[in-house]
């Protein structure tokens, strides 16, 4: 897939791209929790969604240049599940700093590390868990062409329809920009800490 102002391309995520999509994490997400994890939390994270049959990871390169990326999975808690079994301690370790810097993170750390016990409330099994796009290149439609191309992964795996999540409050352009593309309001639920989301979630079956 090319976007012909920025020459775009999309294509399947590598191990070697995980730094970059690090990157593109730490400069679209500042001050969110899992950017206060660390890098190296991050790197777990992403590589753990390569390396499980359930995962789905694809990055937009302008010029050459990563520019954006999407990851998501057919199962969640299949997948976590299965990362959380094999990985947990290596988690535990990478937020070690985070936690000493900042002790009262500690009890959303260990639901973060539960998160098989909290996905059966989801609207959809198959999740879109992260998209970014660089600041540099947003508002190009570089979000959208990675969505599509995420939905046409996950409906080649099979998935009939999969949910993402995003903040209610003081996030307008991102609810408009899902409400555009399709997705529909599936719930609207408070985290421990207080924060509103919407969870959104979209039907493959008639794309």
């Amino acid at each position: 897939m090319k976007s012909p102002e920025l020459a775009l391309t999309i294509r399947k995520m590598e191990d070697s791209d995980v730094p970059q999509v690090v990157e593109i994490h730490l400069k679209s997400f500042p001050g969110f929790f899992l950017s206060f994890l660390g890098a190296r939390f991050l790197t777990l994270f992403y590589k753990g969604v390569l390396a499980d049959t359930q995962g789905i990871g694809l990055v937009a390169c302008s010029e050459n240049r990563m520019v954006g990326f999407v990851v998501g999975v057919v199962d969640q808690r299949g997948f976590y599940r299965n990362l959380i079994r094999r990985q947990w301690w290596k988690f535990g370790v990478a937020a070690m700093g985070a936690a000493l810097r900042r002790p009262v993170i500690i009890p959303r750390l260990v639901r973060a590390l539960k998160q098989p016990d909290y996905v059966g409330k989801s609207c959809a099994a198959a999740c879109l868990m992260s998209i970014a796009v660089h600041p540099v290149v947003q508002g190009q439609g570089v979000g959208q062409m990675l969505i599509e191309a995420f939905s046409a992964e996950a409906k080649r795996r099979g998935v009939k329809a999969y949910c993402l999540t995003t903040d209610r409050d003081s996030n307008a352009r991102v609810n408009r920009f899902y409400q555009g593309l399709g997705f529909r309001l599936g719930r609207t639920y408070v985290t421990p800490e207080g924060r509103a989301m919407n969870e959104y979630v979209i039907s493959l079956e008639d794309q």
